[in-house]
């Protein structure tokens, strides 16, 4: 191989690493066999040695149950005959979504050993959707420290907004004071963002936006038009959500993207199908909902790799947020145009630093040769 070629190949591999750096991924993937004829709203234990999960009992009525994430232990929580979805595992209770006396979907929260099953709000608004797509705005999301909650109500004029409620059902205020239907909301690993789904202004097109706690600052993380939801934060800032490969695509997948709205992947390349994604509180379990091409579920349970620095149950890297502006008034958010811009120019500045690297050591190459001879 000439000394060309090598240098070439060197460059090439540098690259590869670079772009790889920060990326988490998952391995030494696991599929439980658990003998029911259907499940969902996959979760797991914050110390990730647990799995809840919906699925159908002896009586042929949606249950939680619980299981070990090696696959043994299971045990039902719930006996009454309502459907139950959008679950949440916190610090030391499981949330859900069912029905309350009034017929309406309210938050549940009940203990993992399946005591202390009561209705978390004490007010007459729907807390999840059980129409058309049974779990359309997401499950609740629990804080890391697990004093409060997040979730999708509809406002005074019929909107979907994200709300925030005490752990014991107080203190129920509005996230976000903003005309946008807002939905599927996510606590990031410190508390002090959340990532959701929305509509662009004048766009009825599902993307990812990240708004701090306190609701005065907001961001646009993907302007790609497909439809998306269920996102939830995990290590290293990466937000992985189920979205599909383009517009006219029909099997659901796994995708990852940074904080920062760049470097959007595939994040598991298996299955049929997934849904319901789910990472344990230090970011180092992983699990899934796996569908095959049949339409049999099957809860997939992994280990992350790539984790760059440790990760505790409420610290992680710097926001990504800074909250300058003091009213809603004053939030902006990047144009889809700006980003793309943006991005373009960062990569044409890449390979033209690239082809002036390979220029140069062509060049020595070429020198060295010549005075030698």
């Amino acid at each position: 191989m000439s000394k060309i070629s090598r240098a070439v190949i060197s460059i090439l591999i540098l690259l590869i690493l670079i772009s790889g750096a920060n990326a988490i991924a998952v391995e030494n993937i696991k599929k439980l066999d658990i003998p029911k004829p259907d499940l969902w709203g996959v979760i797991l234990s914050p110390d990730g040695t647990k799995l809840a999960y919906v699925a159908i009992d002896e009586k042929n009525s949606q249950q939680i149950f619980v299981i070990n994430t090696d696959g043994s232990g299971e045990k039902k929580l719930t006996d009454d005959a309502n459907k139950k979805w959008g679950l949440a595992w916190g610090t030391d209770k499981i949330a859900y979504i069912s029905f309350g006396n009034d017929g309406l979907e309210k938050i549940f929260v009940i203990n993992p050993d399946g005591t202390g099953n009561a209705q978390l709000i004490p007010d007459n608004t729907r807390q999840g959707d059980s129409e058309k797509y049974m779990e359309a705005w997401g499950a609740p999301s629990w804080s890391p420290d697990g004093k409060s909650l997040v979730y999708t109500s509809l406002d005074e004029i019929g909107m979907q907004k994200m709300y925030k409620v005490n752990a014991d059902g107080s203190g129920k205020t509005a996230v976000l004071d903003e005309i946008s239907r807002q939905w599927s909301p996510a606590f990031s690993p410190d508390g002090k963002n959340i990532v959701y789904v929305s509509y662009p202004l004048e766009k009825y097109k599902e993307e990812l936006f990240i708004v701090d706690i306190a609701g005065t600052a907001r961001k646009q993380l993907t302007f790609d038009e497909i439809k998306k939801n269920y996102p939830v934060w995990g290590p290293d800032g990466t937000i992985v959500f189920v979205s599909y490969e383009s517009v006219t695509s029909s099997g659901e997948e796994l995708f990852a993207i940074d904080q920062d709205g760049k470097n959007r992947r595939l994040f598991i390349n298996e299955d049929f199908k997934q849904r319901y994604p789910s990472f344990s509180r230090d970011g180092r379990k992983f699990a899934y909902a796996a569908i095959d091409a049949a339409g049999n579920i099957k809860i997939a349970v992994g280990d992350v790799t790539g984790i760059t620095a440790a990760t505790t149950a409420i610290t992680t890297a710097t926001p990504i947020i800074t909250t300058a502006a003091p009213t809603i008034a004053k939030t902006t958010v990047t144009p889809a145009a700006t980003v793309q811009t943006q991005e373009k120019g960062n990569g044409i500045w890449l390979i033209m630093v690239l082809a002036a690297a390979i220029i140069l050591l062509l060049v020595a190459i070429a020198l060295k040769d010549f005075f030698k001879k």
